[in-house]
């Protein structure tokens, strides 16, 4: 055991400076081991008795004579000497412990009922062999009990160093570096982003107060972040060793991450500089405050200084940055080649050409479109013959499928031919639209019933249909081989560096199918050019500035995230398999009463601002009322918006697009918004500086979604858990092949060195 384990027994040392000295070494060794022992199980030992010439009768001890369960005494190696006084043991909270006795009548309990000290064995001596006896029962007596409880202490594994928290493929990580981490993570800052009392200045905070204990601060809490800084550091090393950080697309990806960071920063800083409210001046505020003396009538200036300022940095927020770039392009000497993006738009003839030698490519399959009544519980194939037996005999599918279906509704659903569902392909392949099918027997045990829909025959897709395909293909086709040939030439220049269309090709790569189809057109590309304009321009501005610690720490981190990325890909991503079919069918079956499409209102809408803090409150209290008397009145909502409203739905009456569903409504609105009727109109109703009139639009009740509905959603979902499995199994098999070691004792010392700042 190590000197750590020894230093508790309700805050007292009971370890002595030093031990008796005696001559006999066989007897030293054993009080070593037994002091160990006794100490382990929070036993203390009973004191030597006195030489003849140091007896004192019974009544003339002295307390300090008598044991005490503070100190801790050596057996005195005599076999001739009897004990002094009788001894018993009792159980406490920790193990055991010496108790004085004085009536020899006594039974001595010894941990355990069978054994018991007679008046015989009181009064006889006891030799060394005794004591050892003595001592090796009470050890196995005590095992089973003391090994539960100290067995996580007493195996867990000894750090290198008294420094060391943990250690991987023979390197360790100390203190000092798991406090840096906590530091430059901002660890315990973001564990509590806002104090009742401070705000978010910590610095103000006592470390007494609630908002100043960390959850970081615990074994748990440690290890995790140990663990969390070992990742990190065998990423980069298993990048290094692989010769990822090496290739010249990775060292591409890692220079934009920097020069993203260094953008963002130089972006806070003239934030911080030009734009936050103390950056606009008093001259600024009284003449906005002039400008609009109708909307500030009756009030002095000092009253809304606060209210324009705000609304001043706001607007200022929009202006600033376009402005800044024009101010900029207008010093860089910036020279832009917008031609040099064109590219040859494929003619209707390449078009038809290329259909026609890829005719293959537009194949389509036999497709069935059904009506499914899935049954999944009871006796399915029975209740499957009655449903059967419902239906030929007049009762509508929908209305069995009430009955019989687990969400008592019919799924419609798309099979193309050859997709694998055997028995359901069997089945639909020889019926035509309207026949219901026999009973279906699935492979999770549940049966179906289809009634067929419709069914297309394999084919061909038309020219037209795939025209606007082929012409996306051949445009990018057009691209690869233009830009290629031109790379070298000038696409902008900014102090005469200058950027090529080889440099602006590979940046457009980079980008996602999504945007890179978004931004196919020549227009769209003059946008991304402008875009890139910008960003060389703030980061030759933000010139060689040096960063702190924690931006330097977030392009590592950032650095990390990407290098994880490409081990993910190699290691996970490849390992990753579609979700089979049935595996689909049956979490849907599973999860059936989560998969719900929520109630849905659409809105109609007048909105009357109050002002930036309500400074205009009572005029649009009387606005408001007056458009809702005027809807009473007969006048339609659409008139009503747009004469009252102020929202910029007001040219279209007030219409609101798309669904609002409850959750994501404002509550008052959202309460109003769902206890009315279709064409009804709310009362006027007031949320954060403002009114608001609704009227519903159109509305949908919840509905429980198909199984073609939920389909695409729960292959993603699937595919996502797979891919979190993966990742977690594979940083766990990293660990493990790096004999990754968190040592808990040096953990327990710190949060004790912790404890004791506060």
């Amino acid at each position: 055991m190590s000197a750590n384990n020894n230093s508790h027994n309700n805050g007292k040392k009971i370890i002595p400076d030093a031990e008796p000295e005696t001559n006999d070494p066989h007897m030293s060794d054993e009080n070593s081991v037994m002091a160990d022992l006794l100490h382990v199980l929070g036993i203390k030992k009973k004191a030597p008795p006195p030489s003849a010439s140091e007896t004192k009768p019974q009544s003339e001890l002295s307390p300090s004579d008598n044991f005490h369960n503070n100190e801790k005494h050596s057996l005195e190696d005599d076999a001739s000497s009897p004990l002094s006084e009788p001894v018993s043991y009792e159980n406490n909270s920790l193990g055991l412990e010496y108790r004085d006795e004085t009536d020899p009548e006594d039974i001595r309990d010894i941990s355990c009922p069978e054994y018991k000290l007679t008046q015989e064995a009181q009064n006889k001596p006891v030799t060394k062999k005794s004591k050892i006896k003595i001592f090796v029962f009470l050890g196995l007596v005590l095992a089973g009990g003391i090994t539960a409880k100290f067995a996580p202490y007493i195996f867990e594994p000894e750090p290198p160093n008294p420094d060391v928290v943990g250690s991987y493929n023979g390197k360790n990580i100390t203190v000092d570096q798991l406090q840096a981490f906590i530091n430059i993570e901002q660890v315990k800052e973001r564990e509590h982003m806002l104090c009742p009392v401070h705000g978010y200045d910590h610095s103000k905070c006592d470390s007494g107060e609630e908002c100043e204990s960390h959850p970081i601060d615990s074994l748990a809490g440690y290890q995790e972040l140990i663990t969390r800084l070992a990742v990190e550091q065998m990423i980069q090393e298993w990048a290094d060793a692989k010769g990822v950080t090496q290739r010249e697309d990775v060292q591409h990806g890692m220079k934009d991450l920097l020069n993203d960071i260094t953008v963002e920063q130089y972006i806070a800083q003239l934030h911080d500089e030009n734009i936050t409210p103390e950056t606009i001046s008093n001259w600024e505020i009284k003449q906005y405050y002039d400008e609009n003396q109708n909307t500030y009538t009756g009030k002095p200036l000092p009253e809304v200084e606060d209210e324009i300022r705000q609304i001043l940095a706001s607007k200022k927020d929009e202006d600033f940055f376009p402005q800044y770039i024009e101010e900029l392009k207008q010093t860089a000497g910036l020279q832009v080649n917008f031609d040099i993006l064109k590219v040859d738009e494929p003619t209707d003839d390449e078009i038809s050409a290329y259909y026609e030698e890829n005719i293959a490519d537009f194949q389509t399959k036999d497709t069935a479109k059904y009506s499914e009544i899935r049954i999944a519980t009871g006796d399915a194939a029975n209740s499957a013959k009655d449903a059967i037996r419902k239906i030929r005999s007049g009762e509508s599918f929908e209305s069995v499928a009430s009955s019989f279906s687990k969400d008592g509704n019919a799924s419609t659903n798309t099979v193309v031919k050859g997709s694998g569902n055997t028995a359901l392909e069997d089945a639909i392949w020889k019926m035509k639209a309207g026949d219901i099918s026999d009973s279906i027997n699935n492979a999770d045990g549940s049966v179906s019933i289809v009634k067929l829909i419709e069914a297309t025959n394999a084919g061909i897709k038309s020219l037209d249909s795939v025209k606007s395909e082929i012409r996306s293909k051949l445009l990018a086709e057009n691209m690869e081989t233009e830009y290629t040939l031109r790379k070298s030439e000038m696409l902008f220049s900014i102090h005469s560096r200058r950027y090529t269309l080889g440099e602006f090709y590979t940046e457009f790569k980079e980008l996602s199918e999504a945007y890179q189809s978004e931004f196919s057109t020549y227009n769209a590309k003059k946008q991304l050019v402008e875009q890139m304009i910008a960003q060389e321009l703030l980061l030759e501005k933000s010139g060689d500035k040096s960063s702190g610690n924690r931006e330097e720490h977030s392009y590592e981190e950032m650095k990390i995230q990407y290098l994880a990325q490409i081990l993910h890909r190699d290691e996970v991503d490849e390992n990753l398999t579609e979700p089979a079919e049935e595996e689909i069918r049956q979490f849907y079956e599973n999860n059936k009463e989560n998969l719900i499409n929520p109630a849905a209102v659409q809105l109609n809408i007048i909105w009357i601002d109050q002002g930036q803090n309500g400074e205009k409150k009572e005029q649009a209290l009387q606005k408001a009322n007056e458009a809702l008397n005027a809807i009473n009145s007969g006048v339609s909502f659409e008139e009503a918006a747009k004469q009252y409203s102020e929202d910029s739905s007001a040219a279209s009456g007030g219409q609101i697009e798309g669904d609002f569903y409850m959750e994501y409504l404002i509550p008052p609105l959202a309460d109003a918004a769902f206890t009315l009727k279709i064409g009804e109109v709310s009362k006027v109703l007031e949320y954060s500086y403002s009114y608001y009139i609704l009227q519903v639009r159109d509305r949908t009740e919840e509905q429980q979604q198909s199984y073609e509905q939920a389909s695409e959603g729960i292959k993603t979902h699937l595919s996502e858990q797979q891919h979190a499995q993966l990742q977690m199994d594979m940083e766990k098999t990293m660990l493990d092949n790096a004999n990754f070691t968190v040592y808990n004792k040096t953990i327990r010392r710190l949060l004790k060195e912790n404890e004791s700042q506060y």
